[in-house]
């Protein structure tokens, strides 16, 4: 499918202040709509998309702030952010946006998607999500690429596998599609390889099905961090004199941090149930003369 179709693409990007989220999408969009910052500092404040010119006028791009680690979240930008999302319908994609010379996904992105996941509970969220590694230069090697994707796919996917497992608990195998950009080429240069991989981005979010195709009525995120916590119960659940059969139920519970600070959890709730029999130790006695 070329991206001159009918139909429509709409992604959200996310990412940390300075990883390139605005000028990926003006890359996308093939035309500046989004201010692009040279400095640390964030240049996007508030959530905002647009649609591209020509044969990208059926692409949606919606860019947010940027997170840093070392701050916490604003909670107006998150609410502002998540109604802007839900009145744009036909939403398909989330992408995270990483820089190629990092190899960190950090806490608040990290956060960031648990709190989408938990305001957009679409069947398969994590299907809807995709990284892109930007300023990934043009001029770096095809083996040396091949030798980056390698490293960047071991050290990323078990971080998102974790946060599957942390939301939706889904133990499905999920394959994150990733794809490697050179936003900003030297003017002049070949950078057909970033955009065949903007094509095949694309392509991937044409054929997904909208994250939020029930427009719910506002919805006001409660918690700043949500973490899994984890205990086990042992107990014997039968002994004769030769054996004794023990049972191990491993629980875990949410704990909730609000904006306010205030913590709250939830009941612990059994995950799995282990079983073992172990022999009990033959007695000895002793005569004591």
């Amino acid at each position: 499918m070329s991206t001159g179709d009918s139909k429509e693409a709409k992604m959200v990007l996310i990412g940390g202040i300075g990883d390139g989220k605005s000028s990926l999408g003006n890359f996308i969009l093939k035309t500046t709509k989004f201010d692009v910052s040279n400095s640390s500092a964030p240049k996007t404040q508030e959530t905002i998309g647009y649609n591209g010119e020509g044969d990208r006028k059926n692409v949606f791009v919606i860019d947010t702030p940027g997170v840093q680690d070392s701050s916490e979240m604003n909670e107006n930008q998150l609410n502002q952010m998540v109604d802007y999302i839900k009145e744009q319908t036909g939403v398909q994609a989330i992408v995270i946006v990483l820089d190629f010379n990092k190899e960190v996904l950090s806490d608040n992105v990290k956060r960031l998607l648990k709190l989408i996941c938990n305001v957009f509970p679409t069947e398969g969220f994590w299907e809807h999500v995709c990284v892109v590694w930007s300023k990934c230069l043009y001029s770096i090697s095809e083996n040396e690429l091949e030798r980056q994707i390698k490293i960047k796919k071991e050290k990323l996917l078990p971080e998102l596998k974790k946060l599957i497992k942390d939301t939706t608990r889904d133990e499905e195998d999920i394959e994150f599609p990733m794809y490697f950009v050179d936003c900003v080429p030297v003017e002049g240069s070949n950078n057909s390889r970033s955009e065949n991989e903007i094509k095949k981005l694309l392509t991937w979010g044409y054929y997904l099905t909208p994250i939020n195709k029930k427009r719910n009525t506002k919805r006001i995120i409660k918690y700043k961090n949500i973490d899994i916590e984890t205990k086990d119960i042992t107990s014997v659940e039968e002994a004769n004199n030769k054996e004794v059969k023990i049972k191990t139920e491993h629980k875990t519970r949410e704990k909730r941090t609000g904006f306010d600070g205030e913590i709250t959890y939830t009941e612990w709730k059994t995950e799995s149930t282990d079983y073992k029999t172990e022999s009990r130790p033959s007695s000895s006695w002793c005569v004591v003369v």
